[in-house]
């Protein structure tokens, strides 16, 4: 009898502890499309495909506590290879605590910033050939060796919203020379979401060493905004933005960013629409505006089909800026000035 209970206990601990296991989510997006891209050094065509899948688990700890984690990979469906050549985990990788004092992650977190322009500004969320990421300051996308607090009002793991909230994170440079202040970045968010209405205020500041010539102090200021009307979504965002090398003592970048966008149903899809300027103050005057539209079409709750087109006018023949992202299936060298694009989500 007592090797029975005492094997009967073995059974439950395993079962316990299998179920903790269980209790970790696969999930994921994937793309696949075709992107005709024109406006750059020859016209060309590109299958593309931003993708990602991503490990999270939540753990109740009881007391309305909770420990939780996020490992996001980035690949590109079009070659199967990393969108990273170098982190695996080049999208997120954190763990934090969350109670109802707040949240705290440490890791390669998102920047407040980038939040406000990713969640409340675009549109698109940043997931199409439109994306805001094509013209706007990014205000650092994903930073490495970071901890960010957000208070009770938002919920970074479900991106829920009650009433006034905030952030404030701290990303360390780690450099070996220079103090801790080298590559380091500090940014902070405060906002309001209730019912239709979301609004963000954001800041970031952060260093960029690459040289002793090359030592750039960065500072950005984004405040965005989204009502929904009915079935109709609008939204608006202005941002500015100034860089200064400061062993140069030279200003390296001086402009401001504009939008408006919508969305709104159209048969049993919706409509995302855009309009973005840049007014660039510094002598080369690189002004410059963006127009953007998608169609998506519900194949299931899961699927969709979209068409997306995206252009670029820029104020002088250098063309700085270009539609280069993973939707069009351009780079650096291949992206020109406009993209019409056509392809299949799923999201499992």
């Amino acid at each position: 009898m007592k090797k029975l209970v005492l094997s009967s206990m073995a059974l439950a601990m395993l079962a316990g502890h299998a179920h903790a296991q269980s209790s970790v989510t696969l999930s994921g997006s994937i793309y696949g499309g075709l992107g005709l891209n024109s406006g750059g050094v020859k016209s060309n065509q590109a299958m593309a495909g931003t993708s990602s899948f991503m490990l999270s688990g939540k753990e109740d700890l009881g007391g309305g506590s909770a420990a939780l984690f996020k490992l996001e990979n980035g690949f590109n469906l079009d070659t199967g290879a990393q969108a990273s050549a170098t982190t695996f985990f080049n999208k997120q990788a954190f763990v934090g605590l969350q109670g109802g004092w707040g949240t705290v992650r440490a890791g390669r977190v998102y920047t407040p910033a980038f939040a406000t322009l990713s969640l409340v500004a675009d549109p698109t969320g940043t997931y199409a050939v439109g994306t805001t990421t094509n013209l706007m300051e990014t205000h650092g996308v994903r930073l490495n060796n970071g901890i960010i607090y957000n208070s009770p009002g938002f919920d970074p793991w479900t991106y829920a919203r009650r009433g006034f909230y905030g952030a404030a994170a701290h990303y360390f440079g780690e450099s070996a020379t220079g103090g801790s202040s080298r590559n380091s970045a500090t940014g902070f968010y405060i906002g309001y979401g209730e019912g239709p209405l979301v609004v963000e205020l954001s800041t970031h500041k952060g260093n960029a060493y690459t040289s002793a010539t090359q030592d750039i102090d960065s500072r950005s200021t984004l405040l965005a905004a989204n009502y929904k009307f009915g079935d109709v979504r609008a939204y608006i965002a202005y941002s500015d933005n100034s860089a200064r090398n400061i062993a140069l003592n030279t200003k390296t970048k001086d402009n401001n960013d504009f939008l408006i966008g919508v969305i709104f149903p159209a048969g049993v899809g919706k409509v995302t629409a855009s309009y973005i300027r840049k007014d660039d103050k510094l002598p080369a005057n690189n002004d410059a505006y963006q127009i953007a539209a998608t169609y998506d079409y519900p194949l299931s709750k899961r699927t969709k089909v979209t068409v997306g087109y995206a252009k670029i006018n820029n104020s002088n023949a250098a063309n700085t800026y270009k539609v280069n992202n993973g939707y069009a299936g351009t780079t650096a060298n291949t992206a020109g000035t406009s993209s019409f694009t056509v392809g299949l989500t799923h999201g499992f």
